[in-house]
């Protein structure tokens, strides 16, 4: 029979994937079918840093290709796939990965000022927070996602 905590993990990889995919499409069009990025300067008057950019896109692509073979695996897997410790380390990196980036993001587009400043009110600063946002959500489901696979692990060491 199928435990709560596997329809649980399930549910939260899947929550995962979309609120992914939905991040890497802002990431990449959100500045009107443009790249938006997370900014990652802290002199708001100097252009995206490149590297807070290659950080985010590895991270972006990285845990959805991570997380879809988790999700996989635990579809169509045997039961002791459940328990392994690179799971759980995965999704702890996964935590403070996504909510440094959601912090970047949502520090760099706070403070952000279009070129015509209060003339109208800028669409990308709302989709650069949005987006940010998004990402310290994911975090989020991140951590949950631990707190399962450490409770799959100690049911699994008890039995």
């Amino acid at each position: 029979m199928t435990s709560i905590e596997t329809v649980g993990t399930i549910v939260i990889k899947i929550l995962k994937v979309v609120l992914n995919i939905i991040i890497l499409i802002l990431y990449r069009t959100g500045f009107q079918g443009y790249f938006l990025g997370v900014g990652g300067t802290w002199n708001l008057n100097e252009e995206k840093n490149p590297d807070a950019e290659i950080i985010a896109s590895g991270i972006f692509v990285g845990y959805i290709i991570y997380t879809l073979v988790s999700l996989i695996s635990i579809c169509f897997a045997s039961g002791d796939h459940k328990t392994t410790f690179t799971d759980i380390l995965m999704n702890i990196v996964g935590v403070f990965m996504w909510i440094a980036v959601g912090a970047t993001a949502l520090h760099y587009w706070h403070g952000y000022l279009a070129e015509h400043k209060y003339s109208h009110v800028d669409s990308e600063r709302q989709v650069g927070l949005a987006m940010g946002s998004l990402c310290i959500i994911n975090g989020a489901a991140y951590l949950v996602d631990s707190v399962l696979s450490v409770i799959f692990l100690i049911k699994t060491k008890m039995q």
